[in-house]
């Protein structure tokens, strides 16, 4: 072989060294055209929407379209023989050929239940009923952030009406009751 050959050998199996790949590839499409297409909480477009994908294993796939319940479904994407070492090098590096991964789901989506406003308002008057007949708290909750005063009077509650000469002003973080009248 002359050197000539050898180079050209050499840069035949370099430049075929380097065209393998696999592209991997979501094809997502559903009985309701245009619905909106998210994996993993990132949205690929509109169905049927396609995206490429790095890894094999588990994705959240979410479809969306107004008059329809949204969906979501958890998919495995089981590897192929070629996503495994030592043939994963050989596949996404050495191989010559260009491979194609192409995983399609289809999704069907329902269309959503309307609420009857009659129902509605009575779970609405049931709710409200059921606030009422709560019995009072023995402690009343505080503000977030207070911290309960303490009085020399173990059985008085503490006062948080104006302070009497010389003690300090009230917590600014406490909003002062307001008492039916006029302004001094």
């Amino acid at each position: 072989m002359s050197s000539g050959q050898i180079v050209r050998l050499t840069v035949t199996l370099v430049a075929t060294a380097f065209t393998g790949c696999v592209d991997r590839r979501f094809v997502i499409e559903s009985n309701v055209p245009n619905a909106q297409v998210y994996i993993d909480n990132k949205p690929i477009g509109a169905a049927p929407a396609h995206s490429p994908f790095d890894y094999y294993g588990y994705y959240t796939v979410t479809l969306v379209h107004p008059g329809y319940e949204t969906l979501t479904r958890r998919v495995y994407v089981r590897p192929p023989w070629y996503a495994f070492p030592p043939f994963d090098f050989l596949a996404e590096v050495l191989w010559p050929f260009h491979i194609q991964d192409t995983r399609r789901y289809y999704f069907e989506l329902c269309p959503a239940t309307k609420t009857r406003t009659d129902d509605l308002l009575m779970r609405a008057d049931a709710l409200r009923l059921r606030g009422q007949t709560l019995p009072t708290p023995e402690r009343p909750a505080l503000p977030r952030g207070r911290t309960p005063a303490r009085s020399p009077n173990p059985v008085a509650p503490p006062s948080v009406e104006s302070p009497a000469p010389g003690l300090p002003p009230p917590d600014p973080g406490l909003v002062p009751s307001v008492q039916p009248g006029g302004q001094d």
